[in-house]
């Protein structure tokens, strides 16, 4: 079996967990013990049904139970952490792959939230602050050492903090959400201080194009509904996984 198709499969099945604790917490569900259920009808899912991706495709995009439409939401993001996962062990060394695996599940997870309810909850932020600089502390390979994990938790969340405060000052209200704070800080410690910059300004340009096309979008449809809020997370949380995957060999010095 080749190791990316088994890399592909850990990660199909880390994608299938990551919907579950994602949507889940936005509800206020159980989701490290309950069962697996429809989302429809609340059966409880048999095993082919819970496999990643084949679940999905087997009844092609329906519930076996109540031959319900499922959100694509699900194949896309099995898909996308497969890929993530391969990605990972293309660019990363071996030992910070496996130390960098709970972070790339975290921002996954961040993202899902984020885009569903603009929320980030703090077990997913402050937690994954928290085992970061745990494994910091501990010397896990690849993440910074314990003095720069915590120098980029302060960094990057008073970075931000003041960025919304202000803001709020200039314009009477918030800017940005508490759970974008905490999300930075978790960024400072796991991918260090020098990290916190591009990955604001990058996530920040991202936001922007994404920001403008909408606008232009609903110009060209003669809609004069307002375009979306965008919540800052899903743009944070793609270029820190950019910058966690390439920055390393962009900093590179040469020979």
């Amino acid at each position: 079996m080749s190791v990316y198709f088994l890399l592909a499969l850990i990660g199909a099945c880390l994608g299938s967990f990551a919907n579950v604790a994602a949507l889940r917490s936005l509800d206020g569900r159980d989701w490290v013990r309950a069962p697996s259920t429809c989302c429809h009808c609340g059966k409880k899912l048999g095993f082919f049904e819970n496999l990643p991706i084949y679940g999905y495709l087997r009844h092609a995009g329906r519930s076996a139970c109540c031959r319900q439409d499922l959100p694509p939401r699900y194949l896309y993001v099995e898909l996308a952490m497969a890929a993530l996962l391969v990605i990972a062990w293309q660019t990363l060394p071996m030992a910070a792959f496996f130390s960098y695996l709970p972070f790339v599940l975290l921002m996954v997870i961040i993202f899902l939230t984020d885009f569903e309810a603009f929320i980030i909850p703090d077990w997913t932020s402050l937690g994954g602050l928290a085992l970061g600089v745990v494994m910091a502390a501990l010397g896990a390979p690849g993440l910074p050492d314990i003095g720069k994990a915590l120098l980029g938790g302060v960094a990057g969340y008073g970075l931000i903090f003041f960025i919304n405060l202000t803001y709020k000052m200039l314009r009477g209200r918030d800017g940005m959400g508490g759970g974008d704070v905490k999300l930075m800080a978790l960024l400072g410690v796991w991918l260090g201080p020098v990290s916190l910059l591009p990955i604001l300004f990058s996530a920040s340009m991202a936001g922007a194009f994404v920001g403008i096309a909408a606008i232009l979008f609903n110009r060209v449809q003669n809609s004069e509904a307002q375009p979306a809020q965008l919540p800052f997370g899903c743009f944070l949380c793609p270029m820190a996984l950019f910058w966690l995957f390439f920055a390393p060999v962009v900093l590179q010095p040469t020979q």
